[in-house]
């Protein structure tokens, strides 16, 4: 905070009875990320504290509006009505309520970038754009302060810290303004951003941008970026790249959302008070540097006026940290491996030279900070230093080297740092016994205290302990006997030990004797009775004594010492001090272990262990999130005021550290109460996260056209029915629904399930599982799990799988045969997750009767979840598994029952429990009991409501309908569905690729919706779902409609001759996911509400030629549908608005200007144009025209290299995407998901044959033709199954890289992943190779529909990825076969269809007529054009020029003008709103068709 800003909130606060000048960060929540520390205040402001922790300083203020027209309003003038946690991230949500529409806020710190995600919902007012006025204060400056602008980037720097700031949506205004002069310093009232209107000062440190917000109907967003760089470290290109990837990459809540998940720095398992260890994990990792030193708390007082300050890192209090986080990763497995070593690396940097640590240093560096306890520096002997943080050290690094794994060259640093730290502990200790005189943990006094004696009886004994030289040990012993004694000096009879000598007054700090004395007990494997008796005592009164109570006795928390007097502004008493309650709990944690462990008693009745356990877990409830004195999220303040009210710094290291020291301690000691939320997963409850994207099957009934149709899907993987859905295909209702096979005889414990949860113990595991479609005419598969010998055991177990099309019930017919000698018992486990997620479900036994069914529900506690019904309720999913023999024994139970894990480790069955959870519940029903063979079916049931009884009902209408019939049924259904399909030439005499083809028709067909008709999500999946938490109610995987993935499903259902289908998906589009400005998002749910809100404009073009394809192929015009020409009129409207450069290109990551996007937009807005036409819209299609012309002579100038590079010469050729237009200008462009930065022209994909198979280009254009010499060089890669292509180089959305040391594993956001070969490339290239006329050769078309078919899986799924390497890692993939991703991918079932189709047509039958014809055919020339006047006036532009065109047509975002042209001259006008900055003008010829209309177009601003 520089001084202009503590002036100004000394003016705000001066009259309030508070310490004015500060600025605390009480009221608001952090996030951080690799030294960056930014806080997000409840009024939505943001600010930096990252100078203590980064050494740059980032954002000074901030504020934040939403401007609608003239008006303004102010974030900060909102009620702010909700600020937490996303979960367990560090990414914070604020939500503000305006009067007709909310603003939600999501701010996330990703390394040096902190990214402010806005959007509004509700009634959005009309081209709402956000006002961000942001002060910098680069290098801690704001004076010689000034900034550049970079096109949509402005660069604000003093010397070495150079700031960035941008937005996703660019920056419509930019403007600086200088600081407050010395008038506005020396008045009374305090300034306010922004502090005037602005202007072009080069020399300011303060930037106020207007930011458009991307509005779509009822949501208007963006995402404002700032980066810190230090450019002695980053150029200005490389951080420039970064801050445009941030801008590219995070355009979502979404986006941003599933980057703080997968990068959770910790993986904290099921443990005691969880909630707790997490909220201390977070936060320490917030206050931590790079360095791994902590700061004390955010710097709040940088101006030391009311303290010595916060932002530095003490050695007492980041060692103590240190060393309770030891004692949490002991007791808990967390694996804080790197945060040890990075402590004891510190430590061991910073010790001085005398063997002692200074009072602070900076924590980014190490070096010594301005402190008042450097008397060990001075050299002058005297008392000004704490004694007490060097011992805090030495007993971290003694207990690191006995309890962690440090690398053998930190042991030997640690064991050098140890001997020289004893040296000078033995130094600081007098001849008595008892530390000199030196400052108290407050290092407000000095003097002899017993707090310094009980840190060094810790530290010495800690040595005497630690795996290091025998004499080194045996002289720590030694020492630490004297001060044990010394410190039995100090016995009052008060009954406390005193704080001093002659000095009794009671202080928190004394507590820390009771740890000391247990390690020294540990040390000598003994204590003295009467000091156990004393410490007792001791702990009894000071925590008694310091205790403040309300006035009805109830507890409020501790001060930390008697008459402690400090910062009592607010109130008149002593302040409550978080830090204190702590210490007070973990002081009776360790008594009662110290009790317990060494046998000792006193003579009172009551247990003395017991007292200390119960005070420890009393105290400690004071300090749980949610307790008394823990603030928003836990965080726990230095002190606090009597009503919990916050105060000083937050949050406060030591406190944080210490509370889950508490929680370890009482565990270690089996001391936690007995409603802690300790858990024990076994079975499927092992796994909280959902399974892998390699399935192997889907299926439904094929009823969507069906009044009552069944709404249950499945998918299968390895050994396992997975997510099953109802009553929507997007809705995912378990995890898994598997088998558990268990050896009956009482004295074996073997047990096997047939889900495959680990591909890493494939090779030693003796079980083989395999998944099949039966025959080809439906979707009924068969899993065959066949145990081939362990330890004497032979069985198999076969299961099909269909959905009853007369219930909303899926059906399992089970048969298990055992081949061997042994009896066996037979379960089938139903993992829940009803409603898309595993928290809040309850499950029962239900008696059937003949025995046993089982339901489960989901209770409806979610917190907003992400699917709701039609009405926008959320789903309350019910289910049940029955058996037609009933099962015979059945229990449930949450993830931490101890029968389930007895069950699925040793095959033990206890007494069955009727009722489990809310919770994560697991349903598991015996179908054989001791048997060698079982014949029965299985079914499972769903209904709406939590309607459990319902549920039953639909499984045992199932099961009274007979798995035969059921099938029956189903196959007919789909039969007759594939009737009306006619196998093209190409697949019909090869069984193999006829296979595929009907698989591929019934899958897109299959992941169709039956509720939203035309709906089909992209994959059935969760991609790598293993590392994708299942607990809360967010949405996962690809189980969303992208109009992109609907456009390429549609090509295959209208080739292949379902039109209704084909119309449906279009009429899909049009109703629910366009918005009323033609915007088509990212992606949407079912119902059409935004999930993704990125602008992909092949989105929004794709639509208009689906529409075109059916108006022109098959007849199909507006009166036939239920949308119009103005639903097609608006998304090209959008396009020509904001085309060609497009927010993200096709995957979804960059933005710019994309060979692939800019096909899709020419193709789109082509083919509106006849379609305007049709309507009598001459203007409409006149401008389609003109814009699509303009485009398709740009695009070579805007993605096309010229010049190429080093490791490309076959220039010119197509780039993957060009930021800013002019691809030789050597832009470097950050690739996402932890990929390369590359120049631009290095970046290659196979995006450009796209305009190929639209038919804009000539399959021999010489660009064409380079760009697959460059592609194949640079991403083709030849598979035992044929050649396989990347979406593009340096990748990173696949299974981990070969830097990783789990190469194969599941990729993971946060590290580094390898993007796979892509199936529909091959398609992709097979269809350009048909417009080139190959007939023969490995990319033959025909050789290329092989490869596609061999790259699907056993159950005739194609991927979206397959392995691309020969070597095998320990995941076991095979080159040439699927992975984890997203299987099966709706596009790539699509995709071999339709080049199926088009092999038989020796043509992509993709290709739209109209513009082959337009393009290819003919590409007529435009007239000469020139515009000579632009005037205007009245909301109107009148436009003057000559032509020698026939007619003109003027375009603006407002309206569009068709003029007449006399003499070769034209003039004519065209409405003009405020905003709007262009007009486009369109000469075009006039000509017998409209294909062969040759136009020119030229668009002038406004002045």
């Amino acid at each position: 905070m520089t001084m202009r800003i503590a002036i100004n909130e000394y003016k705000r606060d001066r009259d309030d009875d508070s310490h004015p000048g500060e600025r605390l960060s009480t009221d608001g929540l952090f996030s951080g990320d690799e030294g960056r520390l930014v806080f997000v205040d409840r009024s939505g402001a943001v600010r930096d504290y990252s100078g203590s922790t980064l050494d740059m300083h980032g954002i000074d203020s901030s504020r934040y509006g939403i401007r609608v027209g003239d008006d303004v309003t102010w974030f900060d003038e909102l009620e702010t009505t909700r600020q937490t946690y996303e979960g367990e991230t560090t990414m914070v949500v604020t939500r503000h309520q305006a009067e007709n529409y909310s603003i939600h806020q999501y701010d996330y710190t990703l390394e040096k970038a902190h990214l402010t995600h806005l959007e509004l919902r509700g009634d959005v007012p009309e081209r709402p754009s956000l006002v961000a006025a942001v002060a910098f204060a680069p290098d801690g400056q704001t004076s010689s302060v000034g900034h550049l602008q970079h096109d949509d980037v402005v660069e604000v720097f003093h010397d070495a810290e150079h700031d960035y700031l941008t937005a996703s949506t660019g920056f419509s205004r930019v403007v600086s303004q200088r600081r407050e002069g010395f008038d506005e310093l020396l008045a009374d009232d305090p300034t306010v951003l922004p502090t005037g209107q602005g202007s072009t000062d080069d020399l300011s440190d303060t930037i106020v941008a207007e930011v458009p917000l991307d509005a779509e109907g009822s949501l208007a967003q963006t995402t404002l970026v700032s980066l810190v760089a230090d450019h002695g470290e980053t150029s200005r290109s490389d951080a420039l790249a970064h801050v445009h990837a941030f801008a590219d990459h995070y355009q979502t809540d979404r986006a941003i959302r599933n980057r703080a998940v997968s990068r959770n720095q910790f993986d904290v398992p099921d443990v005691p008070h969880r909630e707790t260890v997490v909220s201390d994990l977070r936060t320490l990792s917030l206050l931590t540097a790079p360095t791994g030193a902590r700061i004390k708390g955010p710097e709040f007082d940088p101006h030391h006026v009311y303290s010595g300050g916060y932002g530095y890192s003490w050695f007492r209090d980041d060692a103590e940290v240190a060393r309770h986080l030891l004692t949490v990763d002991s007791n808990f497995g967390i694996d804080l491996s790197e945060q040890h070593a990075a402590s004891a690396r510190f430590y061991a940097d910073a010790q001085l030279s005398d063997g002692t640590w200074a009072q602070r240093v900076w924590a980014h560096n190490g070096r010594l900070a301005p402190g008042w306890g450097n008397g060990r520096i001075t050299g002058d002997d005297g008392v000004q230093y704490p004694a007490d943080g060097t011992a805090s050290v030495l007993a971290y690094l003694a207990r690191y080297l006995r309890l962690g794994s440090p690398d053998t060259d930190l042991v030997a640093r640690i064991t050098g740092t140890i001997e020289d730290g004893l040296d000078a502990l033995e130094e600081l200790l007098a001849d008595d016994g008892f530390p000199k005189p030196c400052q108290d943990v407050w290092e407000s006094d000095t003097g002899r205290f017993t707090h310094t004696a009980a840190s060094m009886l810790l530290a010495l004994s800690a040595i005497a302990r630690a795996p290091v030289d025998e004499t080194l040990r045996l002289r720590a012993s030694d020492r630490a006997d004297e001060v044990y004694d010394a410190i039995g000096e100090r016995w009052h009879d008060s009954g406390v030990f005193e704080r001093a000598p002659g000095d009794d007054t009671l202080d928190v700090s004394t507590l820390a004797l009771v740890c000391a004395h247990r390690e020294y007990a540990a040390a000598n494997d003994t204590l003295d009775q009467q000091r156990i008796d004393r410490l007792v005592e001791h702990t009894a009164t000071t925590v008694e004594g310091l205790s403040r109570y309300d006035a009805d006795g109830e507890l409020l928390g501790l001060v930390r010492f008697e008459g402690d007097g400090w910062r009592k502004r607010g109130q008149d008493e002593s302040k409550l001090w978080p830090l204190a309650v702590g210490w007070a709990a973990s002081a009776n944690a360790d008594l009662g272990g110290l009790i317990d462990e060494y046998g000792a008693r006193t003579s009172t009745d009551e247990s003395p262990v017991d007292a200390a356990f119960e005070r420890a877990r009393m105290l400690l409830d004071l300090i749980q999130p949610g307790g008394q004195l823990a603030g928003a999220e836990g965080y726990l303040s230095e002190q606090a005021f009597d009503d919990g009210t916050p105060d000083s710094a937050t949050p406060f290291a030591w406190a944080h550290g210490l509370r889950s020291a508490v929680v370890a301690r009482l565990h270690e000691n089996g001391a936690l109460s007995a409603d802690a939320d300790l858990t024990q997963p076994s079975g499927p409850a092992a796994h909280s996260t959902w399974t892998t994207g390699e399935t192997y099957g889907v299926g439904t009934a094929a009823d969507h056209w069906e009044s009552n149709s069944s709404r249950v899907w499945f998918t299968l993987t390895e050994g396992a029915m997975t997510e099953p859905r109802f009553p929507r295909v997007d809705l995912m209702n378990f995890r898994t629904v598997d088998f558990l096979v268990v050896d009956a005889d009482e004295e074996s414990s073997y047990t096997a399930r047939t889900h495959n949860e680990e591909r890493t113990d494939d090779a030693i595991e003796s079980i083989e599982r395999s998944t099949t479609m039966v025959g080809s005419e439906s979707p009924v598969f068969r899993q065959t799990i066949t145990e081939t010998g362990s330890d004497g055991h032979e069985w198999e177990l076969v299961v099909e799988y269909v959905t009853d099309p007369g219930s909303e019930s899926i059906v399992m017919d089970v048969n298990f045969a055992a081949t061997d000698s042994n009896q066996y018992d037979v379960y089938v486990v139903g993992d829940a997750a009803l409603s898309g997620y595993m928290d809040d479900k309850s499950a029962e036994i239900v008696d059937d009767g003949d025995g046993y069914a089982l339901a489960a529900w989901d209770t409806g506690a979610a917190h907003d979840p992400s699917f709701v019904d039609p009405n926008g309720e959320p789903y309350q999913v019910a289910a049940a598994i029955a058996s037609h023999r009933s099962f015979d024994w059945a229990t449930v139970g949450e993830a931490s029952a101890e029968h389930l894990s007895a069950l699925f480790g040793e095959g033990a069955t206890t007494e069955s429990e009727p009722k489990a959870g809310p919770g994560h519940s697991v349903l598991v029903g015996r179908v054989g009991n001791a048997t060698s063979s079982i014949a029965d079916t299985v079914a499972l049931g769903f209904a709406e409501n939590a309607d459990t009884e319902l549920a039953l009902a639909e499984a045992q209408r199932a099961l009274s309908r007979g798995y035969v019939g059921i099938r029956d049924e189903y196959v007919d259904g789909w039969r007759e569905y594939l009737d009306a399909i006619e196998l093209p030439a190409s697949v019909s005499d090869d069984p193999e690729l006829a296979n595929q083809y009907r698989a591929a028709v019934m899958v897109l067909k299959a992941v169709e919706d039956k509720t939203f008709l035309g709906a089909g999500i992209a994959s059935p999946s969760v991609p790598w779902g293993e590392n994708v938490d299942a607990g809360d109610p967010r949405d996962f995987g690809y189980n969303f409609t992208w109009a992109r993935d609907l456009y390429q499903v549609f090509t295959a259902l209208e080739t292949v001759g379902d039109l209704r289908s084909a119309t449906e998906a279009t009429e899909y589009i049009y109703e629910y996911q366009q918005r009323p400005n033609g915007f088509i998002s990212q992606n949407t749910f079912l119902d059409g509400r935004i999930r993704w809100g990125g602008e992909q404009l092949d989105n929004v073009a794709f639509p208009s030629v689906m529409a075109y394809q059916l108006w022109n192929r098959h007849g199909v015009g507006f009166d036939d549908v239920s949308y119009d020409y103005e639903h097609v009129r608006r998304s090209v409207e959008y396009l020509l608005r904001s085309g060609p450069r497009s927010g993200q290109e096709r995957w979804e990551e960059e933005a710019g200007y994309s060979p692939s996007t800019i096909a899709a937009e020419i193709a789109g807005v082509t083919c509106a144009a006849p379609l305007a036409a049709a309507e009598g819209r001459r203007a409409d299609a006149i401008a389609y025209l003109g814009f699509a012309d303009y485009w398709r002579t740009g695009v070579d100038r805007w993605c096309a290299t010229y010049e190429g590079t080093d490791q490309h010469d076959r220039a010119p050729y197509y780039i993957r995407v060009s930021r800013n237009g002019d691809p030789d200008s050597g832009v470097k462009r950050e690739l996402a998901n932890n990929g390369p930065t590359l120049d631009e022209r290095d970046i290659i994909d196979g995006g450009f044959l796209e305009l190929v198979r639209l038919g804009i280009r000539d399959p021999d254009y010489e660009l064409i033709e380079n760009s697959i010499d460059v592609a194949d060089d640079t991403i083709r890669v030849e598979t035992p199954n044929g050649p396989g292509w990347y979406r593009y180089n340096g990748d990173g959305y696949g299974e981990m890289g070969e830097t990783e040391p789990d190469e194969g594993g599941p990729w993971s956001i946060d590290r580094n992943g390898s993007g796979r070969l892509w199936p529909i490339f091959t398609g992709e290239r097979a269809e350009y190779e048909l417009v080139a006329g190959t007939e023969t050769g490995e990319h033959a078309p025909a050789e290329l529909l092989k490869t596609m078919q061999r790259f699907a899986n056993d159950g005739r799924m194609i991927p979206e990825q397959v392995w691309d390497r020969e070597y095998p890692t320990e995941f076991d993939w095979e080159f040439g076969e699927g992975t984890g991703a997203a299987t099966p991918l709706a596009w790539s079932m699509a995709q071999f269809v339709r080049l199926a189709d088009a092999v038989d047509a020796g043509q992509p039958v993709e290709t739209p007529a109209f513009v082959r014809r337009r393009y290819r055919d003919i590409d007529p020339d435009g007239p000469p054009l020139s515009v000579d006047d632009v005037e205007l006036s009245d909301g109107e532009a009148t436009v003057a020029g000559t032509t020698r065109g026939d007619e003109v047509v003027l375009w603006t975002a407002d309206g569009t003008t068709l003029a007449t042209v006399e003499d070769e001259r034209f003039e004519a006008t065209v409405e003009v709103r405020p905003g709007t900055e262009s007009v486009s003008v369109i000469a075009a010829t006039d000509a017998d068709e409209l294909a062969a209309v040759g136009t020119t177009l030229t668009s002038v601003r406004f002045d």
